[in-house]
């Protein structure tokens, strides 16, 4: 029987580890913050399906419950990337935090919610109720103060109505169904799915993707949520965050690609049932491509409601240079 070379075997060996495909680049760390929400679910569903350790990203993720306190740990250095709202982003970059839009991570999703029985059919008809919303300064709350109260209901938020401020997505259904203290509810999804299929008598006053779609055919959804690094990170690894845009993107093109296996995967991530997130999706997208034009129009209603105090220049928020190509800045 013939004998093989020492030196022969060390090189079939080399061979037959590198003859598979691309190596795998040398692990690095990257900590980015998000919660298990619907629009920021994306780097869960991106590390369940291995796309992220595939290109040599060690992914920690930070589960935020709320976008203060993430933004708090973003600007001490605590996480090197974040989702999170657009609004947010802008309004702490106006305060000095160094930071980047890179990528955008989800449209759409906000859902005005009443009952029945309070007689409401349109927002015009909200004057003198009560409707909860969430924190100040978020999308949220800046799409109902500035676009469906004052530009849609053509009412005054601030005299027109009584808003009952901070109430968490979660806790709105029963506060709308159940004690009924509120007359309506601003929420996003996958809550108002949940309390549609929940609650009898649901009523959808106000569906803001179902208006964007009307008035942008075609288009993607206004901006939700966006993908921001910080400065440092941008500057001393840029290789680094390229790779974890490249999974990201393979991450988005998944879950767009193939819907049913992604709400397998996202159901296991933000604990609901796939019913749920199929329904939820309707009112939301993903992409990674940045809109600049969109966001900047979700920004101009947080400047009516002076939560900043001019708009910011593109070139200065956006960063989109380290998108894989083809997924460009619109």
């Amino acid at each position: 029987m013939s004998r093989i070379h020492p030196r022969t075997a060390l090189l079939l060996c080399a061979v037959a580890l590198v003859a598979p495909g691309r190596a795998t680049p040398s692990p690095v760390l990257l900590r980015v913050g998000t919660n298990r929400a619907l629009g920021t679910v994306t780097p869960y569903v991106g590390k369940d399906k291995g796309y992220f350790a595939s290109r040599g990203i060690s992914l920690e993720l930070v589960d935020f419950q709320d976008g203060a306190t993430l933004m708090e740990a973003f600007a001490a250095g605590e996480i090197e990337i974040a989702y999170v709202g657009i609004t947010p982003s802008a309004i702490w970059q106006g305060r000095g935090l160094p930071l980047k839009v890179v990528a955008a991570a989800n449209g759409g999703g906000h859902v005005l919610l009443t009952r029945a029985d309070t007689g409401l059919t349109t927002v015009a008809q909200l004057r003198g109720r009560k409707v909860a919303t969430p924190n100040a300064g978020t999308v949220t709350d800046t799409l109902f103060r500035a676009h469906i109260a004052r530009e849609v209901a053509h009412l005054d938020p601030e005299k027109d109505l009584t808003i009952i401020a901070g109430l968490p997505p979660a806790d709105m259904p029963a506060a709308l169904f159940v004690s009924r203290g509120i007359d309506a509810a601003m929420t996003w999804e996958p809550f108002a799915s949940q309390a549609e299929a929940q609650y009898q008598g649901t009523r959808v006053l106000f569906d803001a993707a179902a208006e964007w779609r009307t008035q942008h055919p075609g288009a993607a959804l206004y901006p939700t949520n966006v993908v921001v690094a910080r400065q440092d990170l941008i500057d001393r690894r840029p290789d680094d965050l390229r790779r974890f845009l490249a999974a990201y993107e393979e991450t988005v093109r998944f879950m767009n690609e193939k819907p049913a296996e992604a709400n397998e995967v996202i159901a296991k991530a933000v604990r609901l049932d796939v019913a749920t997130v199929a329904l939820a999706r309707r009112r939301i997208d993903y992409s990674v491509a940045v809109d600049s034009r969109a966001a900047l129009q979700v920004l101009e209603w947080a400047k009516r409601l002076g939560y900043l105090r001019e708009l910011p220049q593109p070139a200065a928020l956006f960063d989109p240079r380290f998108l894989p190509a083809g997924a460009s800045a619109r």
